[in-house]
C-alpha cells in the first residue's frame, strides 16, 4: 500500500469519527494523540496520529521506511518529511469540498459485542450514503477498531490533549529539494584527488634521460 493511499485511509478514519455527531461514539476531542495499525491483506502499517484543531502530524513506518506528514490547513500548507535524508517537500493545501451526503446521515446498528485486542468492544455497523464500515467501540465510546472491506484500522494508546506545539512544525537542519550543497563539496573533493595524479604524472617522463648518458659514454669509447 503507498503512503499517500495510507494517508488517505487514515484521515477517512479520523473524519469519520468525528463526523459521526449522530453516533454512540465519543466526542473527538480538539487535540489528541493516537497510535493506529492498519491491515490491508498481508500488509501492516504501523503509524501515530497527532491532532490539534486544524494542525495534524502522521508518522507513519512502512516497509522499514519512516514517512511523517504535516498538515497545516491554518497556512493551507502541507509538509512531507524523508528524516533518513533530512529533506522536506512543501506543497500548497488543496481546499477540500465537503463530503458528499447524498445518503442522508449515517445510521448506526449494534450488531453485537466482541473482545479486540483484549479490549471488550460493543460492535456498531455503520452505513452511510451505501458505504459500510464497522465501528467496535471500548467503554469509553472511542474506536478501538474500525474495519471496512479493504482494511482494518486499529487503535491504541489513545491520549487526550493537545500534542506538543513544535510537532506541527518543520524541525531545523530539512532542506528541501535543490538546496542540499553536498553534491557540490562531493564534486571538489574528486578534483583535489585528482590534482596529485596529473603532478605525478609529469615525473614518470624523466626516465627517458638515461639514454643521454649511454650515448656520451659511447662517445668517450670512440674517441680512445
Amino acid at each position: 500500500m503507498n503512503p499517500l493511499k495510507f494517508l488517505l485511509c487514515l484521515g477517512f478514519a479520523a473524519v469519520a469519527a468525528q463526523a459521526a455527531n449522530n453516533s454512540p461514539m465519543a466526542e473527538w476531542p480538539k487535540g489528541y494523540s493516537v497510535e493506529m495499525v492498519s491491515t490491508v491483506g498481508a500488509t501492516t502499517n504501523a503509524s501515530v496520529l497527532y491532532v490539534d484543531g486544524d494542525k495534524m502530524r502522521t508518522e507513519t513506518n512502512a516497509g522499514g521506511m519512516q514517512m511523517i506528514s504535516i498538515i497545516r490547513k491554518d497556512r493551507k500548507l502541507s509538509y512531507t518529511l524523508m528524516p533518513a535524508q533530512k529533506m522536506v517537500m512543501e506543497n500548497p493545501l488543496p481546499d477540500t469540498p465537503a463530503p458528499a451526503t447524498t445518503g442522508g446521515e449515517s445510521v448506526w446498528e449494534k450488531i453485537g459485542s466482541e473482545a479486540v485486542n483484549g479490549v471488550a468492544c460493543t460492535v456498531y455497523k455503520v452505513t452511510a450514503g451505501g458505504a459500510t464500515v464497522t465501528y467496535y467501540l471500548g467503554a469509553d465510546k472511542f474506536p478501538v477498531r474500525m474495519k471496512t472491506d479493504q482494511m482494518t484500522l486499529d487503535y491504541k494508546n489513545f491520549k487526550a490533549g493537545a500534542p506538543d506545539a513544535a510537532l506541527f512544525e518543520v524541525p531545523p537542519g530539512y532542506s528541501k529539494p535543490g538546496e542540499a550543497p553536498a553534491a557540490g563539496s562531493d564534486n571538489s573533493g574528486a578534483g583535489a584527488n585528482n590534482a596529485p595524479a596529473a603532478s605525478g604524472g609529469s615525473p614518470e617522463a624523466t626516465p627517458p634521460a638515461p639514454e643521454p648518458k649511454k650515448k656520451k659514454k659511447l662517445g668517450g669509447m670512440l674517441g680512445r
